[in-house]
């Protein structure tokens, strides 16, 4: 509804004539032409008196104000009339207090009302329309315990037509006169929250189109929630209490998550500190009365909540404030405390001083079963509104991970509790889970510690084992050692949480560089990487878990039993490897300048492959008993293509320790153990980027001394270390039987020595040259080709190591005394095939028994392989047929007789009925040439 507002007053210039009948079923009450009595509704709406019993009238005409009544209240101390707001109210020079109201007011009739203010408006006398509805909130106040109907539902159709009316100053403060606790009634007196909620929804209905609410509201619902909580807590008056809450900017719970609200609004509070409700359960018709009305003529059914405070937002804030550091400052003992401030405490905690205020004393109230219920809410609602992660908010989470509960209701709340912290700002995290772990390591350790670490890692599966880590990272950069604590600490975490965290996120955070001063500036940085390798090994043999061990053991006994966990195991720790690797070929020399000693340990040491007493010497974990098995589950994993190509890499880097040598002999290492868990079920060995032949031929390249300076004009050869050579043809070898597809199809074409090699392991037989080759002169030209090659390379290498004698030793090189020809060999990978040294050609005999690698190339399909030996071992047998045939007929011993053989048999396939048998004939060259020369 499009409702135009006024500048001053906002009272609308030309107000609708109250004779139109209003919508639905409601009948219009007090019109001119009826003399005095109102005619109620029959059936829709009853009077309120109609619903009481006889003694229920007796003892509400006793409830009204009276001298006596007066004077026996003031008899009795213990009872004050006046709720504790109001004393801290009275106290304060901030704000004004809430004024009664300050215009007279003029007494009419209910039932002519509607007409007096009409005729008033008809005169353009604001004054009198402003003193006639104080004055009928006069007689409201005057009959709170049985509030006149037609007076009520007048105000309220008033409303309903004429909002603005009701928007003046002096009405706004006869309204919230009757939002306050009338001192007339004492604690005994029956009443009836009718005319509160009457005045919310006049309020609701003046102010709802405006942005900027009076401070007045803010303070009456401040008095109402510390005392009987009239219409906070009404549902009837949800909608402006809400818009009231605006001013808070507090987050409120969900009803499903509030322990108090599913006891509704109470008769009262009977807790310390606050005072029974006025109302009955049996006053419920006329609330229902209400409520029909409500329905009948609300201009929404939920009305809309928006920000009403923001200029005042200020003085807002410090008001509530002051009233609620008056209220916990009092001398009062903790179980004199108020549920009803505990309420207001979980209203506004939006505030980041509330929430403070109220952390410092929430252990007391929750252990407190008077106060447990709001106590829980108001952890709910404290944990939610922790969203600035400012000093005051890690304040608060601070207080909250040292809060000890034992009772498991309140433990799994404080859970729930916990996961909507985290939920609050993405900060939280990270301070959540330091504080945790901190608090573990200090005297005053919380034994929920690990049950919260549990509940963090179950909600943020990935997020938070990377802070987990970082706090593990700052652990180690102590100036004291914290390896042996740090070990300790995280197998406890591992224990506790029942493996549920992810293992690779928590490792990769480990890895990850920091730029803080504190890492910038860090002493023991040799230290620091040493103690993060450990903790990388430490982390992947946590991840055994009794399920792993179980698969492991099975499969070492031949059973396929969980191979599920254990394959995904296996997958984990080979993932975890690669990010190691990673870490120290990019992070590490950014660090520190590791030794080379130091380096080269920490790189054997995260792919296990390092002695084994570096792995427990510190604690003696794994114990004895499971110390060779876990260390042989964590190294029987599959290789990934990135570890292997960033393992050449650094051994190809001059600026990392690891040699080339040295990566040759651990990139073999790997592979090898990588293709000896081979199983249908594993990807064990997946390469497909043809770089890594370049990469591994690379390695074993032979470079000369750089200060010694050649001849001018003189191109040194292409060399290899002969062992390093022959190693990455086999390591190479054992790839393309795992990768035929890419690796194996490369080789095939383009590098015949590895082409050879695979020809040897499929067919079994490791003789050069190869038994592929069946035809004698091939052979022949093979062997004369490797020794004229050999015999070049000898040349080569005495030539260019004379040269570099002559640069240094001035000595004269001969095959006798040269040092290099024994150690060098030609490096063309893709010229004619060299001859393997017999120890190479056992070793790939070995090889192939223990790998199976003739059985995998031979198996492939794509490309295949085999049929292409099967082809070219036809093609020679018919060429070597042929030419015994030609030598028959045509040499120096052919004969008559022999002759006539062949020709008869040709001429025998030729007048085949075969189609086949004659094309063959045909096709036959030895056929053809005599076809030509009977020509």
């Amino acid at each position: 509804m499009n409702r135009p507002k006024p500048t001053t007053l906002r009272r609308p210039s030309a107000a609708k004539p109250s004779g139109h009948p209003p919508p639905g079923d409601f009948i219009a009450l007090g019109s001119k032409s009826q003399g005095g009595e109102p005619k109620a509704p029959a059936v829709l709406l009853k009077p309120a008196s109609t619903g009481l019993p006889a003694d229920r009238k007796r003892e509400t005409s006793s409830a009204l104000p009276s001298s006596s009544g007066l004077s026996s209240l003031a008899k009795r101390p213990k009872l004050s009339t006046t709720p504790p707001m109001l004393q801290a109210v009275d106290k304060r020079a901030i704000s004004p207090s809430i004024k009664e109201p300050s215009v007279v007011p003029i007494e009419v009739s209910p039932a002519v009302l509607l007409d007096e203010i009409e005729a008033a408006e008809s005169e353009g006398n604001d004054d009198r329309i402003e003193g006639l509805l104080c004055g009928a909130v006069k007689q409201l106040k005057l009959n709170r315990a049985k509030p006149d109907i037609t007076l009520y539902l007048s105000l309220m159709f008033l409303a309903k037509i004429k909002p603005n009316v009701f928007a003046t100053e002096g009405i706004i403060e006869a309204l919230c006169s009757l939002l306050r606790r009338d001192a007339s009634i004492n604690f005994k007196a029956k009443g009836n929250s009718l005319v509160s909620v009457l005045a919310c929804n006049l309020l609701m209905a003046a102010y709802e189109e405006d942005e900027n609410w009076p401070e007045i509201f803010v303070k009456v619902y401040i008095e109402d929630s510390l005392g009987e909580r009239i219409w906070v807590d009404s549902s009837h008056c949800k909608n402006f209490v809400d818009n009231i809450q605006t001013a808070f900017g507090t987050k409120m719970p969900p009803k499903s998550m509030l322990l108090q609200a599913d006891t509704g609004r109470t008769g009262g509070d009977l807790s310390a500190g606050s005072s029974p409700h006025p109302s009955t359960p049996d006053e419920d018709d006329s609330q229902t009365e209400l409520l029909i009305a409500e329905e009948k003529l609300s201009p929404e059914d939920d009305g809309q909540v928006m920000p009403r405070y923001d200029e005042l937002a200020e003085s807002v804030e410090d008001y509530v404030l002051d009233v609620l550091r008056d209220q916990l400052n009092r001398r009062q003992p903790m179980d004199n405390v108020s549920r009803n401030l505990l309420r207001l405490l979980t209203a506004t905690c939006g505030y980041k001083e509330a929430r403070l205020m109220a952390v410092q004393r929430l252990e007391m109230w929750l252990q407190n079963p008077k106060l447990t219920r709001p106590a829980q809410d108001l952890l709910m609602s404290l944990c939610m509104n922790c969203n600035s992660h400012g000093a005051d908010d890690m304040e608060v989470i601070s207080n909250l991970i040292k809060i000890r509960l034992k009772p498991k209701v309140l433990l799994n709340h404080y859970m729930l509790c916990v996961r909507e912290l985290l939920n609050a700002h993405r900060d939280n995290l990270g301070t959540t889970v330091k504080l945790v772990i901190f608090n573990e390591l200090s005297n005053a350790r919380n034994p929920n510690n690990m049950q919260v670490l549990h509940t963090v890692l179950q909600h943020s599966p990935e997020q938070a084992p990377k802070f987990l880590a970082m706090v593990f990272q700052d652990l180690l950069t102590n100036k004291d050692d914290y390896l042996r604590a740090s070990r300790a600490l995280l197998r406890e975490i591992i224990k506790q949480t029942k493996h549920e965290i992810n293992f690779q996120s928590f490792c990769f955070g480990l890895m990850q560089e920091r730029k803080e001063a504190s890492y910038v500036d860090m002493e023991f940085k040799e230290r620091f990487v040493i103690q993060v390798t450990d903790l990388l090994t430490v982390s992947m043999m946590l991840g055994i878990t009794a399920q792993v061990k179980e698969a492991g053991i099975a499969w070492d006994k031949g059973e396929k039993k969980n191979l599920e966990v254990l394959r995904s195991f296996q997958n984990q720790i080979a993932s975890i490897q690669r990010d190691a690797v990673w870490w120290l070929h990019t992070v590490v020399p950014t660090i520190s300048k590791v030794g080379a000693k130091d380096y080269v340990h920490c790189l054997h040491k995260v792919l296990f492959t390092e002695q084994p007493e570096t792995y427990y010497k510190w604690d003696n974990w794994p114990p004895e008993s499971d110390r060779n098995f876990f260390l042989r589950l964590c190294s029987e994993v599959p290789l990934l293509e990135d570890t292997l190509m960033r393992i050449l890499v650094i051994g190809l880097s001059r600026d990392l320790p690891l040699g080339p040598a040295d990566a040759m002999e651990l990139a073999d290492h790997l592979v090898k153990r990588a293709a000896g868990v081979q199983s249908d079920d594993l990807e064990v060995l997946k390469v497909e980027r043809i770089q890594l032949i370049d990469a591994v031929l690379n390695l074993c390249t032979y470079h000369h001394p750089e200060n010694i300076q050649l001849p001018a004009g003189y191109q040194p050869p292409n060399l290899a270390i002969s062992t390093l050579y022959w190693k990455a043809w086999l390591l190479l070898l054992v790839v393309a039987a795992f990768n035929p597809q890419k690796i194996g199809l490369a080789a095939w074409d383009g590098y015949p020595t590895l082409k050879m090699l695979m020809e040897m392991v499929m067919t079994n037989n490791y003789t050069f040259p190869p038994c592929t080759v069946a035809d004698e002169d091939t052979k022949t030209e093979m062997i004369n080709r490797e020794l004229q090659i050999s015999q070049r390379e000898k040349q080569e290498i005495l030539a260019f190591e004379s040269h570099l004698a002559a640069a240094s030793t001035k000595q004269t090189i001969t095959e006798s005394n040269s040092l290099l020809l024994s150690q060098l060999t030609s490096l063309d990978p893709q010229g004619p095939p060299r001859r393997p040294p017999p120890q190479v050609q056992e070793q790939v005999k070995s090889l192939n028994q223990s790998l199976r690698l003739g059985h995998l190339l031979c198996r492939s399909r794509n490309p295949d392989f085999l049929l292409n030996i099967i082809q070219r071992q036809r093609q020679q047998k018919q060429r070597q047929l042929l030419g015994r045939l030609q030598d028959l007929l045509l040499g120096p011993k052919a004969d008559e007789q022999t002759t006539c053989e062949v020709l008869d048999y040709f001429l025998r396939r030729l007048s085949s009925s075969q189609v086949a048998s004659r094309v063959l004939a045909m096709k036959v060259p030895f056929y053809r040439k005599l076809k030509t020369s009977s020509h």
